[in-house]
């Protein structure tokens, strides 16, 4: 290769690099506050479903690296959202950590949609009696209320 097309090849990639810098410059990571468990506990389902629903897309939208406004929650399963077993972890780690409770990761990864996920959270954070408060930690339920304490 003489000097003029390695000059080229270079710059060309220099170019392709900086690039690159930019994409990742623009990629920070938003921290996502979870709703207040307390706030959750007095709020109707209607309302407490909204702050869910919104904390759930920050999370999604986290860990995908996406607009929190462009998860689609109703219409794709987690897996076709691009949640697989790393990201679903993290996933999972995370809304247990903030919103204590036992998340199953094989039910999040095969869930069929995000607002499956939504509509389970609703159910065990608030007062009323929900079929989800009653779900235990059983392997058939996506949520259950009780977390282990950490060792």
């Amino acid at each position: 290769m003489d000097q003029t097309t390695q000059t080229w090849v270079f710059d060309d990639l220099d170019d392709e690099l900086d690039d690159l810098d930019y994409e990742f410059e623009r990629d920070r990571i938003t921290e996502v506050v979870p709703p207040s468990l307390a706030h959750l506990a007095s709020v109707g389902l209607a309302e407490r479903t909204r702050l869910i629903d919104a904390y759930v897309r920050g999370e999604l939208a986290r860990v995908l690296r996406v607009a929190p406004e462009s998860i689609d929650t109703v219409g794709r399963p987690m897996n076709s959202l691009g949640i697989g077993s790393i990201n679903g972890l993290e996933l999972q780690r995370r809304m247990e950590a903030a919103l204590r409770v036992d998340v199953n990761l094989n039910r999040l990864l095969r869930a069929n949609s995000a607002a499956e996920l939504v509509d389970c959270l609703a159910g065990q954070l608030g007062p009323e009696d929900s079929p989800h408060k009653h779900a235990g930690r059983g392997e058939y339920h996506l949520v259950a209320h009780d977390v282990p304490s950490p060792r």
